[in-house]
C-alpha cells in the first residue's frame, strides 16, 4: 500500500513539473513575440510620426506594452509625446494619422490577420499637459483581433 502511494505521489510531482515547464515555455515564447511585435510597431509608428511632422528624423520612439492591462496575448502598445499645441480638430488629426499609418504599413508590406489591418489605432487623445496619447494594436494574433473587435463594439 505504501509503495502505491509513493508511486502516485511521484507521478503527481512529475505531472506538476511538466505543466509548470510547459507554462514557462509558453510565457517565454509569447514574450519573444511581444518584443518583436513591439519593435516592429515602434518602427512603423516612428515613420508615421515623422511623416506627420510630430517628431524629427533623429528622434527615436518607444512604447509601453499594454498586455499587462488588457491580458496575456494582446499586442497593444501605447505612445505618448508632448505636442506644442492642441489647436485643430482631434478627429481630423486621428483620421490623417490612421491614413498615414495604412500608407506606411502598405509600403513596408505588413500584413495582419485576414480581415484586419496589420496595425490599428485603438485610442487617440490629448491630455492637459498637452501630451498626445496613441494606442496601437499589432493584429498578429487572435487575442489582439478579439481585443480590437471588443474595442470597436464599445465605441459604437
Amino acid at each position: 500500500m505504501g509503495k502505491i502511494i509513493l508511486i502516485i505521489l511521484c507521478l503527481l510531482v512529475i505531472a506538476i513539473f511538466l505543466k509548470v515547464r510547459q507554462l514557462w515555455k509558453r510565457k517565454r515564447a509569447f514574450k519573444l513575440v511581444e518584443t518583436l511585435s513591439q519593435e516592429q510597431t515602434d518602427k512603423i509608428i516612428r515613420l508615421v510620426l515623422i511623416k506627420e511632422g510630430l517628431i524629427t528624423e533623429d528622434q527615436e520612439v518607444s512604447s509601453t506594452v499594454l498586455s499587462d492591462i488588457w491580458g496575456q496575448g494582446v499586442l497593444v502598445f501605447s505612445y505618448e509625446l508632448v505636442v506644442q499645441t492642441t489647436d485643430g480638430d482631434l478627429s481630423t488629426t486621428r483620421r490623417q494619422f490612421v491614413k498615414d499609418l495604412q500608407t506606411v504599413c502598405s509600403a513596408q508590406k505588413l500584413q495582419g490577420l485576414p480581415g484586419y489591418p496589420p496595425l490599428m489605432v485603438t485610442d487617440f487623445w490629448v491630455d492637459e499637459r498637452p501630451s498626445l496619447h496613441i494606442d496601437v494594436a499589432n493584429i498578429a494574433n487572435k487575442a489582439t483581433a478579439q481585443y480590437v473587435h471588443d474595442i470597436n463594439k464599445v465605441e459604437q
